[in-house]
């Protein structure tokens, strides 16, 4: 395999089939963001089965859907700019980064809601109380998803390329 069109130091016969360039990308992210989705589903899957606190609470499903957009939407951001870091995706942009973490944690939030659809008619669980409930649960995820965003801007966080 030649190395012309090949900038200086770009790695050569390595692709996300060969486990080239993926590889370091997941083992990075993951440990980077594996604690905060364990920890909320497990708060989750506690308070589910545990205590009944749902049934007890039923407010609690408010916070747990506007926590899971936040959580979500950092593990989106840390594994994009992973991404970018490995060279998996182009370079670090603001905007396109930003648009890329809220859009795929509104999609995050309506699989999540499939699944509790799945779940209600698979298993009648009765996690979905109707329409208005399951629009809710979408509008908090996504809301956790922007505050997280808005929250790491105001925070000023470095960008990748500053990364030690």
């Amino acid at each position: 395999m030649g190395t012309e069109g090949l900038a200086p130091g770009e790695p050569v016969g390595r692709t996300i089939s060969d486990g080239g360039l993926w590889w370091p990308w997941f083992v990075l992210t993951l440990r980077e963001v594996a604690w905060p989705p364990l920890l909320l589903i497990s708060f989750h899957l506690v308070a589910l089965c545990g205590f009944d606190a749902y049934i007890l609470f039923p407010a609690l499903d408010l916070p747990m859907h506007f926590l899971g957009g936040v959580v979500c939407a950092f593990c989106l951001h840390r594994a994009s700019i992973n991404a970018s870091v490995c060279g998996l995706l182009g370079p670090f942009h603001q905007l396109t980064h930003r648009l890329l973490v809220l859009a795929l944690t509104c999609s995050v939030t309506v699989l999540w809601e499939f699944a509790e659809f799945s779940s209600d008619h698979l298993f009648g669980s009765h996690t979905q109380l109707g329409l208005e409930d399951t629009l809710h649960d979408m509008l908090l995820g996504t809301l956790g998803g922007m505050a997280l965003l808005v929250g790491i801007r105001l925070a000023g966080a470095p960008h990748p390329q500053t990364r030690p």
